[in-house]
């Protein structure tokens, strides 16, 4: 008998050793978002033997523009959650039971152009730790099942937009700045944090990560500006050029898999978009934290990262107020 012929596809190369860390996590994965209730989901909830399981599931969906959703509780937390961050589901009846949309969670599957795209959520702290701490890779799935790294100047569909944004990144990398550079820096970073702040207010789902753009509530004079930028620009190229350069390489990868049909530009700007934040929020919890406090302030882009994601990508409201805003900019990154 011959063997079935896999379709094609692109892979993050996370995806084949991903391992969630479960009741090790500090996050949650429900947070920020709406999960979603099938129409299966609900039927199969309706039917589960546990009595005072299925009461508690059922009593904890809501239904709004005719779609059922679970409810949240304060900070966004799915009301499944229990006191260490498990699912109630879960633990007492198992992944099977879960909703489509937790059992997919953090992975990311999509179909386009005869082509398997796979990815993983940045809003998962597995897949923020691989972009910070390891080098990104691809893997081409061939029609036999076999699997080979592929470059990703050979990604099909998005090897141009990640090789003009990688030129632009390595240029902004490379060139030395004014005085007057980091005083134009800051103008627009202040702008970028009170516009995206404006968008946080807006959705109450969304949490704020401390620190995130205190940094700018004080003014300050010409001299600290220059002074302080040019300190964490020289630290920042130097220790996460790198990890900014992996996001970018994944987040083109992950966009064109969330929105294929999206515009290259498009897609170019909201990436740099989400850079930029990444860039302006370590910049801000550098200043605003003591050197004592490294993990949480001054190196902890893990958190930073899954953050971002989440705030980016997670709400649908904010996602698409962000990416207008980035598209309206219409700017160099960072």
């Amino acid at each position: 008998m011959e063997r079935a012929c896999l379709v094609k596809g692109i892979i993050l190369g996370l995806y084949n050793d991903f391992s969630c860390l479960a009741g090790n996590c500090n996050y949650t994965c429900c947070s920020g978002w709406r999960i979603a209730v099938s129409g299966k989901d609900f039927d199969r909830f309706k039917n589960i033997k546990d009595q005072a399981l299925r009461n508690d599931i059922l009593s904890n969906i809501y239904e709004a523009g005719g779609r059922k959703y679970f409810a949240t509780k304060s900070g966004g937390r799915c009301s499944m959650l229990d006191s260490g961050g498990l699912c109630h589901i879960q633990k007492n009846a198992g992944e099977g039971m879960l909703c489509n949309t937790c059992r997919k969670f953090p992975r990311l599957v999509s179909k386009h152009n005869g082509l398997v795209w796979i990815s993983m959520a940045a809003s998962c702290p597995v897949t923020s730790d691989y972009i910070v701490n390891k080098e990104i890779e691809f893997y081409m799935l061939g029609n036999n099942g076999d699997i080979s790294v592929i470059q990703v100047q050979n990604i099909p569909f998005i090897a141009g937009g990640i090789q003009e944004c990688t030129e632009i990144f390595q240029k902004y990398m490379t060139n030395r700045k004014t005085g007057q550079d980091y005083i134009n820096m800051y103008k627009l970073f202040m702008e970028i944090a009170d516009n995206v702040l404006g968008v946080i207010i807006e959705n109450r789902g969304i949490i704020y990560l401390e620190g995130c753009f205190d940094y700018f509530e004080e003014e300050k004079s010409a001299g600290q500006v220059i002074s302080q930028f040019k300190e964490f620009d020289n630290v920042f190229r130097k220790e996460h050029g790198s990890v900014l350069m992996n996001y970018l390489k994944y987040r083109i990868f992950s966009r064109y898999l969330e929105m294929p049909e999206e515009k290259e530009s498009g897609r170019k700007n909201q990436v740099f978009g989400e850079m930029a934040l990444i860039y302006i929020v370590a910049l801000s919890r550098y200043f605003t934290f003591s050197a004592k406090e490294t993990k949480r302030g001054r190196t902890d882009l893990e958190t930073i990262i899954n953050w971002v994601y989440r705030l980016c990508v997670h709400s649908l409201s904010a996602g698409i107020k962000l990416h207008d805003y980035f598209n309206r900019q219409r700017r160099k990154p960072l």
